[in-house]
Formats: C-alpha cells, sequence, structure tokens
C-alpha cells in the first residue's frame, strides 16, 4: 500500500510540474490570456478506501474524478452539482464560442465556468459500469448502474434478471459512504425518486441495461412473456 501511495503521489507531483511548465510556455509566448487550461480524468482511485484498490466499483473515491477550468477570470471557487464526462464536449465548444451542430448529450458548462451561475438545471447524473469481460474479475457476471444527485447516490446491481436497489447513501451526512441506507424503511421516498431518476435516465439514452422494479417503479428492458417474448424498452 505505501509503494500504491508513493506512486500516487509521485503522479500528482509530476502532473503539477507539468502543467506549470505549460503555463510558463503559454505565457512566455504571448497566448496565456487566450487560452482555457481544463483538467479531469478518466476515473479515480480507491487506493485502499473501503479496504480496496483500482476504480471498478461505484465509491466517491473512484468515480468522483476532477474537472478543474481555469483562466477564465472568474475566480476560484468549486461547484457542488455533480457533473459528467458527456458534459465535456459541449462545454469546450461552449468555451470556445462554438455551437454543436446537432444535439449531443451532456450541458455546456460554461455558464458556471464563467461564474454566471452556481447550479445545474438536471437532478443528478448516470454512473455507469457497462461491461466486465474478464472472467474471475468482480462485475463479470453482474454489472451496475447508478444515479448520483447533489445529496444522494444510488446504485443497482444485476445481471440478465435485472439490477435490483444496492447502495444508496447519504452524501450530506456520509461522506465516506459507510452506511449503505438501500434497506432503511425511513428513506423509501427517496429510494423511490432515485430508481426513478435512474430508469429515466437509462431510457432517454436507450440504455440496454436491464432494471428490475423497485419501490413500486416499474422496470426496464424486462423480458415480457406475456408480450410476444419481446423486449419491453420504456
Amino acid at each position: 500500500m505505501l509503494d500504491d501511495l508513493r506512486s500516487y503521489y509521485a503522479a500528482i507531483e509530476n502532473l503539477d510540474d507539468n502543467v506549470g511548465r505549460l503555463v510558463d510556455r503559454l505565457r512566455a509566448a504571448g497566448t496565456l490570456d487566450n487560452t482555457i487550461i481544463a483538467l479531469t480524468a478518466d476515473h479515480g482511485e480507491l487506493l485502499g478506501c473501503h479496504g480496496l484498490l483500482a476504480k471498478q466499483r461505484p465509491w466517491e473515491e473512484s468515480i468522483g474524478i476532477p474537472l478543474i477550468v481555469g483562466n477564465l477570470g472568474a475566480g476560484g471557487r468549486v461547484v457542488a452539482d455533480p457533473v459528467s464526462t458527456e458534459d465535456l464536449f459541449p462545454t469546450l465548444l461552449g468555451l470556445a464560442g462554438i455551437t454543436p451542430r446537432d444535439p449531443k448529450p451532456g450541458l455546456d458548462l460554461t455558464p458556471i465556468a464563467r461564474g454566471a451561475t452556481d447550479t445545474l438545471d438536471r437532478e443528478g447524473v448516470l454512473l455507469e459500469f457497462v461491461a466486465e469481460m474478464r472472467p474471475n474479475i468482480p462485475f463479470h457476471e453482474q454489472t451496475w448502474r447508478g444515479i448520483r444527485s447533489g445529496r444522494y447516490k444510488y446504485t443497482v446491481l444485476g445481471g440478465a434478471d435485472g439490477g435490483k436497489p444496492w447502495q444508496f447513501f447519504d452524501l450530506a451526512n456520509d461522506p465516506y459512504e459507510m452506511t449503505n441506507l438501500v434497506d432503511d424503511p425511513a428513506q423509501t421516498e427517496q429510494l423511490r425518486h432515485h430508481h426513478q431518476l435512474l430508469r429515466d435516465r437509462l431510457a432517454e439514452t436507450y440504455d440496454h441495461y436491464v432494471l428490475a422494479p423497485a419501490f413500486g417503479v416499474p422496470g426496464l428492458n424486462e423480458w415480457d412473456a406475456t408480450a410476444e417474448h419481446r423486449l419491453r424498452f420504456g
């Protein structure tokens, strides 16, 4: 574990040094004031959190990647609303003053990046583990989907029989995700709401994931023997 930590922190230091070199070169070339610098990552790293390494699981340390947009003159601040990698394309175009020719997934975060607003007109973002092709590796036979709202995170886990409620965390009161509330009767309304949010998002994105019914919300993409053995979508 110590070697993993050393490597991780060394990588951060190396990245920091090279971003500094990039800024210096832009300044020397006289183009810094006309350059927007964005930094993100493809995934996080558990690095021992929850007793695990790697990235496959829907803990915040794994899915909570950075998105830093700088050199905009709006001052430093942190926006609490969750964003998604699908927001990158419309945002980078928006920062460059370009409107996509056709509608694309995601939101243009330019107003937030430039300080015009602090909130998004969206309740949450989709989380997904699409497939694991390697046998004997977690999530090879069962994969997961989830929805991350501003305060809560809800995930389902399952295979061809449908993803079923798996985890539900109140991130405001439990930021380290130590208490799974998925079976807590006091959370039934929030669980129903987030299961519906997840279902709506899966249908909106034409996700083939099989979602089992839960909390009074119908399933999605289930095998329906009463409908001439067709798959039911939406």
